[in-house]
């Protein structure tokens, strides 16, 4: 099978990308409003200053979170380890490239787990097909920009079959 990037999180080698890409909803998941593009108010750094309180805060759905990887991977072999803190003239890219990573290493994370299912012989050489085409997007940087929405659309249409 095709070699796979680290699908697990790791923060330590992230620009804390989810932190600053996303947008925050005030309500059941968010204790508070912040929109795409800005930092959270509790980082420091690049890490969370209170980790350890969240659903003590109100902000459950920061526990619920998973990039699934791509974090560290934007962070570390796109920019090289550098942060859009150092050079915030980087803080555009990394959120589009983060933004564009996370839903394939989602679906790598999907597909991987899949393999402990019953799947068909026809089902399994699909699911290593789809498998092999999510690894190779994102090494091909001018496929990922020219394929990325008609991937999507027909992991979509797999997953409705």
């Amino acid at each position: 099978m095709t070699d796979l990037p680290d699908l697990t999180s790791d923060c330590s080698q992230c620009a804390a990308l989810c932190c600053v890409g996303l947008t925050l909803d005030k309500g059941d998941l968010f204790s508070f409003n912040k929109p795409a593009g800005t930092p959270c108010p509790n980082l420091d750094g690049h890490l969370c200053s209170c980790h350890d309180q969240l659903d003590e805060i109100g902000n459950h759905g920061c526990v619920l979170y998973d990039c699934a990887g791509a974090g560290q991977r934007v962070t570390q072999l796109r920019f090289n380890g550098e942060s859009w803190r150092d050079d915030p003239t980087l803080l555009p890219a990394m959120i589009r490239d983060f933004e564009r990573l996370k839903p394939l290493h989602e679906r790598m994370k999907q597909l991987t787990e899949a393999q402990g299912l019953a799947l068909t012989d026809a089902l399994e050489t699909e699911r290593q097909r789809l498998l092999r085409k999510c690894a190779r997007l994102w090494a091909d940087t001018p496929t990922l920009a020219s394929d990325y929405e008609q991937f999507l659309s027909d992991l979509a249409h797999h997953a409705r079959a």
